[in-house]
C-alpha cells in the first residue's frame, strides 16, 4: 500500500484540535485517556475493575496498567459503531472496551512480554460469561456462537497467556471473544499472532497491542445479538523490554492490519495487510495510541509498516 502524503491523510473529527485537545486532557488526567462514553470504576475479582457510562459522559477516573500504558482509545466518531455504550474494563491480564450493542468487545489492549509465556496448558472447557458486566446486560454464552459457522475468535491469544492457568482462563471469556471465520483465524491472523510472539518471547521485545472488529451498518447476528464484523484490525507497537510510552519516538515500529473476515483467505501472508493506524482509526472511529505525543501519533499512524 502507497504511503499517502500528510495533505491527502483522513483527518479524525476536527482535525488536529482535537488531537491538540485530548493531549492536553491526557496531561491532566496524568497521561491516560479514557473512552467518551465510560462509568464510575468499581472493584471486580482478581484484580479487575469495570466502568460504564451514560453516552456522551466522561469519566474522572483514570484507569492504569501495563494494558493501557499507551493510552485508552478514545471514541471520537461514535456513529462509526452504532452506539455509546463501551463498558470498560481492566483484568490482570488485558483491557477491553465492551459494547453492549454488538454483544463483545470493541477493542481490547494488552501487553505482550516474554514473562506471559510459561507451561500452563490451554483452557479445555467452554468460553465462559463474564460476569463483570453491569447488571442487567445480557450475558453472552457458549452456546451463541455453536454451529454458527464461526470460531470463537481470541483477542488476546490463548498461547500469549501461559504463565498460570488463571492467566489462561482469563483469554476464554467472551469479552476476549469475536466471530471470526476458521480460514481467517487459522490463517493470516493466527501467522501475525505468531509474529508478535516472536518479537516478544524470541527478540526480547515489549509488544503492545489492541484489536478489534470493523462493522457493516448492518451487521449479521449470532445468537443473542453478537455482531459479527466484516474485518478485524490489529495494532502492534513494539518497543524494547524496559521502554513505555514516553519512549515512543520517530524510530519506533508500529504495525497496523486489518484482514476481512473472510472464508477465502486461509492461504495468505498477514503482511499483504498492513494498513496505517490512520486507516483503522477512520474505519473504526477510534482514536488509538492516545499517550504518545500528538506530533508522535501524527508521524507513526501515516506510515505502512515494511518489516519482516
Amino acid at each position: 500500500m502507497a504511503r499517502r502524503s500528510r495533505r491527502q491523510r483522513p483527518r479524525k473529527a476536527g482535525g488536529g484540535k482535537v488531537k491538540a485537545l485530548l493531549a492536553l486532557i491526557l496531561t491532566a488526567l496524568g497521561g491516560a485517556a479514557v473512552t467518551c462514553h465510560p462509568e464510575l470504576w468499581s472493584e471486580t475479582t482478581s484484580g479487575s475493575t469495570s466502568e460504564t457510562a451514560a453516552p456522551g459522559s466522561t469519566a474522572t477516573s483514570t484507569p492504569r496498567g501495563p494494558h493501557l500504558s499507551l493510552g485508552v482509545p478514545v471514541l471520537v466518531a461514535p456513529g462509526k459503531r452504532g452506539g455509546g455504550d463501551d463498558h470498560l474494563m481492566t483484568k490482570p491480564q488485558y483491557a477491553l472496551a465492551y459494547s453492549r450493542t454488538r454483544g463483545g468487545p470493541s477493542w481490547v489492549s494488552w501487553r505482550l512480554d516474554a514473562s506471559w509465556f510459561g507451561e500452563a496448558p490451554r483452557h479445555k472447557g467452554r468460553f465462559m460469561v463474564d460476569e463483570g458486566l453491569p447488571a442487567g446486560w445480557e450475558r453472552i454464552t457458549h452456546d451463541d456462537y455453536t454451529n454458527s459457522g464461526f470460531d470463537r475468535g481470541h483477542m488476546v491469544r490463548s498461547e500469549e497467556r501461559t504463565r498460570t492457568v488463571e492467566d489462561n482462563k482469563a483469554t476464554f471469556l467472551l469479552t476476549n471473544i469475536l466471530p471470526q471465520r476458521h480460514e481467517l483465524n487459522a490463517g493470516p491472523w493466527l501467522r501475525f499472532e505468531e509474529r508478535c510472539q516472536e518479537l516478544a518471547q524470541k527478540e526480547g521485545r515489549a509488544v503492545h497491542l489492541v484489536a478489534g472488529g470493523l462493522y457493516a451498518d448492518r451487521p449479521e447476528l449470532l445468537g443473542k445479538g453478537v455482531a459479527v464484523p466484516s474485518a478485524f484490525y490489529k495494532i502492534a507497537v513494539v518497543l524494547d523490554k524496559n521502554q513505555s510510552a514516553s519512549d515512543v519516538g520517530q524510530a519506533t515500529r508500529v504495525i497496523a492490519v486489518i484482514m476481512p473476515n473472510s472464508a477465502t483467505i486461509q492461504g495468505e501472508s498477514w503482511t499483504r495487510y498492513r494498513v496505517t493506524v490512520d486507516e483503522i482509526e477512520r474505519r473504526s472511529g477510534y482514536d488509538f495510541l492516545t499517550a504518545v505525543r500528538v506530533e508522535l501519533q501524527d508521524l507513526l499512524e501515516a506510515r505502512v509498516d515494511t518489516g519482516s
